[in-house]
């Protein structure tokens, strides 16, 4: 890793600290070593516009084959080394080609995922690899980490015509995944787990029925809460309004009775 990033992204560096940090820091994962592709992705997202597209997407394939070499050395394995390089070839395309850059027809032409991965799918097949790895669980963690921050810098994929909010759910389980994984590797006191017994009694003495009535009661609650607020806000707003309309005085009758 290096304290700036002249090779992907010329001209940009990084402020004194993160720079400095950078660089003390020893590359351990996959998730380090892509850290000067995902500082390039992020200036990307903000607007740093690379100057030439063949020159631009020559370094990124330089830095991906450094990358690939550093994880070999790792020991990590090459399903994981694939998988993560699909899935940042993937981020960068869809950066590229959603921006309104100079290179951006010539991109389109020839982006990062056909170019190394042979294909043009990687809008539906980002996804499906995910699933994949999501099925391995512990032993691709490195791999969905990176899928993971790939998802966090903004990747879309076939959810922008999907919907955001099934994106952002999936989001949010492969981070509390993730997170369940690293726990099971580096908890606090990993070697002393629950037993079976005492998990399986927990699961048992909580039915789940009485878990969906909790959340309905609570929803019922923030509902006549909320109901009651609201009116309570509206007669407050409108009551310096309440004497604009006036009733004009009763106009008196006389009622006169023939004999």
């Amino acid at each position: 890793m290096t304290a700036d990033a002249p090779s992907l992204m010329p001209g940009a560096t990084l402020p004194p600290r993160a720079a400095e940090f950078h660089a003390s820091r020893p590359a351990r994962s996959l998730l380090d070593l892509m850290y000067d592709g995902f500082l390039m992705l992020f200036l990307l997202k903000r607007g740093q516009e690379p100057a030439d597209a063949a020159a631009f997407s020559a370094r990124v394939q330089q830095f991906l084959a450094d990358y690939e070499r550093a994880a070999k050395k790792m020991d990590i394995a090459a399903e994981d080394v694939y998988a993560t390089k699909y899935a940042f070839c993937a981020a960068v395309d869809e950066t590229v080609l959603n921006s309104r850059f100079a290179i951006r027809d010539a991109w389109m032409l020839q982006p990062l995922q056909l170019t190394l991965f042979g294909e043009q799918l990687a809008g539906e097949n980002f996804f499906a690899r995910l699933e994949d790895l999501r099925a391995q669980g512990a032993p691709r963690l490195q791999s969905l980490e990176i899928y993971y921050m790939c998802l966090l810098l903004g990747f879309q994929g076939k959810y922008l015509i999907e919907g955001q909010e099934k994106l952002g759910y999936l989001t949010a389980r492969l981070g509390d995944e993730i997170a369940l994984l690293r726990g099971k590797r580096t908890g606090f006191a990993p070697h002393w787990p629950l037993p079976d017994k005492v998990a399986h009694t927990l699961k048992r003495d909580v039915p789940l029925w009485s878990i969906m009535a909790l959340f309905a009661l609570l929803g019922l609650l923030a509902f006549l809460g909320m109901g009651h607020f609201l009116n309570t806000e509206m007669q407050t707003a409108m009551a310096p309004y309440h004497d604009i309309v006036k009733l004009g005085p009763r106009a008196a009758h006389l009622t006169i009775s023939l004999p």
